[in-house]
């Protein structure tokens, strides 16, 4: 292999695709790192959607996640393109399919439209890209991440809106899986320790539901990527973790979704995401935020009661 000094480049991370290139071309083992797209050179992609796509993106207007590895643009047709894309190794085919897979759905569930897709391999930067075409959503969304840190002063017929979709989503059919036994588990048991963690209560959610991925004060709801099978109350507990930071509006979702969040999938759910936040302060060295230390030790007197005898 040939040393990364050579090409002034990490061996392991890289963040300029022409010293990617030049690393490919002589054989070397490279990664670029494109959790954030724009901080990566990619022209020539955007060029391959428009030209697949047969679409000129307004590349000005584009909005990029920080984390992920997705953009999206206006199109000069009036619709939306989302960017994304996955090592080849890696690639899961639900997820992979879930915008052309979402168009079962019932047509009064408040969604972009799918038009097209594009996917290519791209060697270079050991991915594959995929290029979806949609309709666009016509109320900006409502946060530009999952939480929300103000009131997004949302009317009673938005919260009612919302219900009655995630609804109408429940109850469609599908193998599709977004959220399973094992992985709850896992997570749950991990950080706090043995309980039962069975999941008797199923349903289809959307796997996403955060404030990045809903829009207002019409109601319309985003990426579709991931929905499937997941326990009773995933969607209003993802919910409710993303409200957290307003606490008014997490009592709002309280009410709005009580029925599920009551149920013991619905707190198994929420003790998962409690879960996922005290690993992830754990391994940064970070403090658990109070409002979700306290949410745990509430769903874990209710969940088992006798560890707390």
């Amino acid at each position: 292999m040939i040393e990364a000094s050579t090409l002034n480049v990490d061996a392991k991370r890289v963040n300029d695709y022409r010293d990617a290139a030049a690393a490919a071309r002589y054989g070397a083992s490279v990664t670029l790192r494109m959790d954030d797209l724009s901080t990566v050179p990619i022209d020539d992609v955007l060029d391959t959607v428009q030209r697949r796509l047969d679409r000129r993106l307004a590349l000005e207007a584009g909005r990029y996640s920080r984390v992920n590895g997705t953009a999206g643009f206006p199109t000069d047709a009036g619709t939306w393109v989302r960017l994304g894309w996955r090592r080849p190794g890696r690639l899961d085919a639900h997820a992979w399919t879930g915008y052309e897979a979402s168009q079962v759905l019932d047509e009064r569930i408040p969604r972009p439209r799918w038009i097209a897709t594009a996917t290519w391999p791209d060697p270079v930067r050991d991915a594959v890209w995929r290029a979806d075409e949609m309709t666009l959503a016509t109320t900006p969304v409502l946060s530009q991440t999952a939480e929300i840190s103000d009131d997004p002063q949302l009317p009673t017929r938005w919260w009612g809106d919302l219900r009655t979709a995630l609804d109408r989503l429940a109850a469609h059919a599908t193998d599709r899986v977004t959220l399973g036994q094992a992985h709850l588990t896992a997570r749950i048991q991990e950080v706090y320790g043995p309980l039962d963690t069975t999941i008797t209560d199923w349903a289809v959610a959307h796997g996403d539901l955060g404030y990045a991925n809903l829009c207002g004060p019409d109601l319309t709801i985003l990426d579709w990527e991931s929905w499937g099978r997941a326990p009773v109350g995933w969607d209003a507990a993802g919910l409710w973790m993303a409200s957290l930071p307003v606490p008014h509006v997490a009592d709002r979702v309280a009410d709005t979704f009580a029925d599920v969040l009551a149920t013991r999938s619905g707190q198994l759910t929420r003790l998962m995401l409690c879960a996922n936040v005290t690993r992830a302060a754990r391994r940064t060295g970070r403090d658990v935020p109070r409002a979700m230390r306290t949410a745990a030790d509430t769903l874990l007197q209710e969940l088992d009661p006798r560890r707390f005898r």
